[in-house]
């Protein structure tokens, strides 16, 4: 089964396409060159666990319709992934490197912000500005 869904663009792309597969979501954005206008693609794969594995965070630690924070948010995923301890760094240090130089590739996108958006376009959540969000649903969407 495949299925797209268009997400609303924010600063600097102007839509995120999204195909569901049995294992992952294909993710496309589509950004334009501010000097050139030319518009171009870059594609990723997330791996279903990982937004399997964040809604399980959301719904056992977030209270229904109730607003959460992006620090709240990383806490959670990092004391369930323990990152900190892989990269041999206490989890506060962490935490405020979360966002930052080689872990936004390797941490922050692939396991908070690209689900973030994926449950945000199925409905689950509502996802604003700075990483915060609240949970839209109670209902159990991934075993």
């Amino acid at each position: 089964m495949v299925e797209e869904i268009h997400i609303k663009g924010w600063k600097g792309k102007d839509e995120i396409s999204l195909f569901e597969r049995a294992e992952y979501y294909r993710l496309i954005e589509h950004r334009k060159n501010k000097e050139t206008g030319e518009i171009y693609e870059n594609e990723h794969l997330i791996p279903k666990e990982n937004v399997r594995v964040l809604w399980k965070i959301i719904n056992s630690n977030c209270a229904y319709r109730e607003e959460y924070k992006y620090k709240y948010l990383v806490r959670k995923l990092l004391e369930y992934y323990k990152f900190h301890e892989k990269e041999g760094l206490p989890l506060e240090t962490f935490m405020e490197a979360f966002n930052g130089g080689k872990n936004r590739a390797k941490y922050y996108f692939p396991y908070l912000y690209y689900p973030l958006k994926i449950l945000e376009a199925k409905g689950y959540i509502a996802y604003f500005g700075k990483g915060g969000i609240i949970k839209l649903t109670n209902d159990l969407i991934y075993d």
